[in-house]
């Protein structure tokens, strides 16, 4: 393996295991499980529905229609004039005012990390409580995912394997799977982790950015292997920005604007990358923290990093690692802690939408 050209800043992370605190039982399958949440919904002509997201304790498919917890107010009036009606409507969203503000939905888009397995079903998890809950199987007629990222609005943008075709996924109802209207293999490019990322900590519309994979070999890592490219939100045409080290990458984004990249080896590394043109800002070493070259992703939540591996090359489980960037515990050290050693599925994708925490919880 050719060594990546770059520097790197700070101390590499000290790594400790700590006890699994997740739940979980076996469903007939074998498949790790818990047990189902609890709701329910009420409406009226002026509709009021109350949801809290998914117990983070269930593993069974969320049904967003019996959900309990935030509250979306809606108003509706029509006005009929002649042969013409006129339909105002209004709906309350949290988080900031204006364009792209965070929807109010029943699957909550700031209080998790959205992951993705190897055989298409979508996942929820829970930094919190250590905790994974199933959504359930996507409804987008393929299984061969590649990787996943989460929009301001609630969907799953799902990038499947080989052709990268990219498909929109519905996080409040994962059967529901459009086709966003992404041409596949502009500029040679098939396959690429993704993100989406804010334009910036004032602009909160997002943008989906990504690193290439060639498709030939495993992942390696060397001077511009890689390209670092960016998807127009509204034409959907892809840009390449630059390059990278990385052939076979992950990236994640953050409410503030900023773009991580995971990929290399021995040891893999965290980078932060500049947007406009790929180029690594800071480089953090994860010692004790490999990809090798099994299924992989990542995100940023609340101030930290959450590493879904499968280092051990199970092919059935992937590990879970917490990565204390901003050093919360004050001990100085960005402390690399094993959350998991076997999450009840094998990931292949995270996202979590910008609408989630920046900071601290």
């Amino acid at each position: 393996m050719t060594d990546a050209t770059s520097t790197s800043t700070g101390a590499a992370p000290t790594s400790t295991t700590s006890q699994d605190t997740g739940t979980v039982g076996e469903s007939e399958s074998g498949t790790p499980t818990t047990t189902d949440p609890t709701s329910t919904s009420t409406s009226t002509s002026t509709s009021t529905s109350t949801s809290t997201g998914p117990d983070p304790s269930t593993t069974e498919p969320v049904d967003p229609s019996t959900t309990t917890g935030d509250t979306t107010t809606s108003t509706s009036t029509s006005t009929t004039t002649g042969d013409e009606t006129t339909d105002t409507s209004t709906t309350s969203t949290t988080g900031d005012d204006g364009p792209c503000a965070c929807p109010d939905i029943e699957v909550p888009l700031d209080d998790g990390i959205f992951v993705l397995s190897d055989d298409a079903e979508l996942w929820k998890y829970f930094p919190e409580t250590n905790q994974f809950t199933m959504l359930g199987q996507i409804g987008c007629g393929m299984t061969n995912t590649f990787s996943m990222a989460v929009d301001r609005l609630g969907y799953a943008w799902v990038q499947f394997n080989g052709t990268g075709q990219l498909r929109k996924v519905d996080v409040t109802n994962v059967a529901d799977c459009s086709d966003p209207g992404f041409a596949s293999g502009q500029l040679g490019v098939n396959n690429f982790g993704m993100a989406f990322v804010s334009n910036s900590e004032a602009d909160k519309c997002d943008r989906i950015y990504g690193n290439t994979y060639s498709g030939f070999g495993g992942y390696s890592e060397g001077p511009n292997k890689g390209d670092f490219i960016t998807i127009d939100p509204d034409s959907l045409i892809l840009s390449k920005l630059g390059k990278t080290n990385f052939d076979g990458a992950e990236l994640t984004g953050t409410g503030d604007g900023r773009a991580f990249i995971f990929g290399g080896a021995f040891p893999s590394k965290l980078v932060e990358a500049d947007k406009n043109t790929g180029a690594a800002l800071s480089v953090l070493p994860l010692n004790g923290l490999e990809i090798n070259n099994g299924a992989f992703a990542f995100a940023f939540f609340a101030g930290d990093f959450y590493f879904f591996t499968d280092s051990d090359n199970d092919l059935f489980n992937s590990e879970v690692t917490h990565l204390d960037y901003d050093d919360s515990d004050g001990n100085g050290i960005q402390d690399l802690t094993v959350l998991q050693q076997d999450a009840p599925l094998l990931i292949v994708g995270a996202g979590v939408s910008t609408c989630a925490p920046v900071q601290p919880m």
